[in-house]
């Protein structure tokens, strides 16, 4: 096994560099260079555990097994490849899981004084594959690039993912109705929602009273209905104009909730991303 080293310098900061790895829709566009369909499962924050898999015509997963070592925002991101995902099944010990494993891919994020940034990758991998892999992320380099331009064009939108074994039908009810979505409507344990109305009608508004437990801070999160579909497809516009849409899919497991919101301009992304995961881990729940 050896180690490549590869960089590209991008017209971004460290933070969209970071998004674009760590956003299922934007690290799905980028990897197509190295594998049509693949993602990820799981999430980027230190010590979890994170599936890149990508799906056969059945339906079947197969990719890598790995784990999150580091991740610094926005600097630094280090993953170590601990086996493989064959035809579904998990595999840590073949020769051909051995010879891909135990591998690091890390990814650095640089700023520089002229406003760009330096997206430098380390991946260590069996020495025959090093020239494929060299010309593929070059690839994907060129295809950040493009995803990166059209982030100019348009407000910045942030995807969520979030499996739960509940039937979507469950999810949907604790979505809707306002007794229960007081009970996950939260980013912290040190707020809550004590107060929920809603109007789930297409035009009709939905106000949940987000507010701090020491009484310190408070306000109205509401929106107004574009899109109503039960149990698949809750689409709203905001009280500031961004846009939001709930996709909840069918799953042998329960199901699947994508969240796809834009995001505003008072805080970083990271953060953005961080509150709405906590609030749809909630719901998931």
């Amino acid at each position: 096994m050896i180690r490549i080293h590869l960089e590209r310098a991008f017209q971004a900061g460290p933070e969209l560099l970071w998004e674009l790895v760590v956003d299922p829709d934007h690290y799905r566009f980028w990897t197509d260079a190295f594998s049509p369909g693949s993602g990820f499962d799981g999430d980027w924050t230190k010590g979890s555990s994170i599936r890149f898999v990508a799906e056969d015509e059945n339906g079947i997963e197969s990719g890598m097994l790995s784990e999150i070592v580091e991740g610094q925002w926005p600097e630094f991101i280090s993953i170590k490849h601990v086996g493989l995902l064959m035809n579904g099944v998990n595999d840590y010990d073949s020769p051909l899981a051995r010879e891909w494993s135990p591998a690091f891919e890390n990814y650095r994020f640089i700023p520089k004084e002229d406003g760009t940034s330096i997206f430098a990758v380390e991946q260590d991998l069996p020495e025959e594959q090093a020239d494929e892999f060299k010309v593929s992320w070059e690839k994907a380099f060129d295809r950040m690039a493009i995803r990166l331009k059209s982030f100019a064009d348009k407000n910045m939108v942030i995807t969520l993912r979030e499996k739960s074994l509940n039937r979507p039908e469950v999810i949907w009810e604790k979505l809707v109705t306002p007794e229960k979505v007081m009970t996950w409507n939260y980013a912290s344990d040190d707020w809550h929602c004590p107060n929920a109305k809603n109007n789930l009608v297409i035009g009709g508004e939905f106000h949940y009273e987000m507010a701090a437990k020491d009484g310190s801070a408070s306000f109205d999160f509401w929106g107004t209905y574009t899109e109503i579909e039960a149990p698949k497809r809750l689409y709203f516009v905001l009280g500031d104009g961004r846009t939001v849409r709930i996709d909840i899919f069918n799953k042998p497991y329960g199901c699947l909730i994508e969240e796809r919101f834009e995001a505003e301009q008072q805080n970083n992304l990271h953060l953005q991303r961080q509150g709405w995961q906590n609030i749809l881990k909630n719901l998931a729940r």
